[in-house]
């Protein structure tokens, strides 16, 4: 045989080894073996989670052998790793999706024999597709939290403005009517916390969102399931860059020459400035809003879908979504597919969604919204929500802290900083 010959085969071999393997992994699951002791761990409450696992265990006596473990977020990531090294970690972890990629070596792939790919696609919304790779998901969904928009009554109806904006471009025309400024151009009260990167705490967030509102997804899996870093990339004939665009139009609100001039790195948190009235419009996740509601009862807000830009077809949102994923190191990974199946069924995940005031990840469970218009607007922005794959949280964090801080500075123009970008994100990705 030539020597390409002996490589096909070797790669068609290797393939099949692989293929005997996961069946060997995951058959008992296929074949309807008992469930066992399962350990999972996460860092949602454990009050909730025991909740939801004991309202399912009343008609379902498979679960009693499920025990929640609640993690440390600050450390979850490190105290995970360590323990699935020393192969004494959980059965089954809650993670992050933007901590897939970097867990994906650390990680069994649940095969589409277990969980087909059309259940997967046609039972949860589009944002958990980001668990999908082209071998079978890396985790099955639990939770979304998508990021929304909160606007000021007080504030609007003083400005004359009766709705919150639809679209990018409102705000351009609003943030003069809002945003006050004194004598030595301090900002007083803000039309819209945008701009900066120290002081919104959901910075990424917002500049993925409109990354991805202008068709750039920022990283993508290709053919094959490697990550493909399109950050950046101008489709054929445009005459501009859409990430260039966004990410201008997101510092233009830090800028003072400009007539849209709302916010500064001076300025508190954005999220404490909306609650004690000082800005227009917030953009924060869902899970924020009993937040927001109790530290000030007297504010009277509401919350509307993400602006999106004038003539879009699609309407995009980001999300923080959590998702069940299977250790390599796992001692009963049968139990734990098994188990991780049953915490996003349909009850389950009408019930995590209940406790925890969120939308529910899957599309095939109806909740009621008519008693509260919040709650509708979360379940239309799940319905929206993408995400893109992030190789390493932190990495990616200084990456956008970068680029936002070096056009607000006036050290890069925006067609300099998303090159540098998309040359640090490429970084990032692992090494094969």
């Amino acid at each position: 045989m030539s020597t390409f010959q002996i490589i096909v085969l070797g790669i068609f071999a290797s393939l099949i080894m692989i293929g005997i393997g996961v069946f060997a992994i995951f058959g008992g699951v296929l074949g309807g073996k008992s469930i066992g002791n399962v350990v999972i761990w996460g860092t949602l409450d454990q009050v909730t989670m025991q909740n939801v696992i004991d309202t399912l265990h009343g008609s379902d006596k498979s679960l009693e052998g499920v025990t929640y473990v609640q993690k440390n977020p600050d450390t979850y990531e490190a105290t995970l790793v360590n323990a699935m090294a020393a192969g004494t970690g959980p059965d089954l972890v809650l993670l992050p999706g933007q901590d897939l990629l970097s867990f994906s070596d650390k990680i069994l792939t649940i095969p589409y024999s277990a969980v087909s790919q059309g259940s997967f696609t046609s039972s949860f919304v589009d944002a958990a597709q980001l668990f999908l790779t082209p071998q079978g998901e890396l985790a099955l969904p639990f939770t979304i939290d998508p990021l929304v928009m909160y606007w000021n009554r007080d504030l609007f109806a003083s400005a004359g403005q009766a709705t919150p904006p639809q679209y990018w471009n409102d705000f351009l025309a609003l943030a003069p009517k809002i945003t006050s400024l004194d004598a030595k151009s301090t900002v007083k009260k803000s039309a819209v916390a945008l701009g900066e990167w120290g002081n919104i705490p959901n910075a990424k967030l917002i500049l993925s969102a409109l990354f991805m509102q202008t068709g750039d997804n920022i990283i993508v899996r290709n053919s094959s399931g490697a990550p493909v870093v399109v950050f950046g990339t101008a489709p054929d004939g445009a005459t501009t860059n859409p990430a260039e665009s966004a990410l201008r139009f997101y510092t233009e609100f830090a800028n003072p020459s400009k007539t849209s001039y709302s916010w500064n790195r001076s300025l508190p948190s954005a999220e404490d400035a909306f609650v004690a009235g000082d800005v227009g419009v917030y953009l924060g996740l869902a899970s924020e809003y009993s937040d927001i509601a109790q530290r000030n009862p007297n504010l009277r807000f509401s919350v509307a879908l993400l602006p999106q830009i004038q003539g879009n077809s699609t309407q995009v949102t980001e999300a923080a979504i959590t998702g069940f994923a299977v250790p390599r190191s796992a001692k009963n990974v049968q139990g734990a597919l098994i188990v991780a199946e049953k915490l996003t069924s349909q009850s389950a995940a009408g019930l995590i969604a209940g406790a925890l005031s969120l939308p529910p990840v899957r599309r095939d469970v109806s909740v009621d919204t008519s008693g509260s218009a919040a709650a509708g607007v979360f379940v239309q922005s799940a319905l929206i929500a993408r995400e893109w794959l992030d190789p390493s949280p932190s990495g990616s964090d200084s990456i956008f802290q970068d680029m936002i801080e070096s056009v607000v500075s006036g050290a890069s123009a925006p067609a300099t900083a998303v090159s540098e970008g998309a040359q640090s994100l490429q970084q990032l990705l692992p090494k094969i």
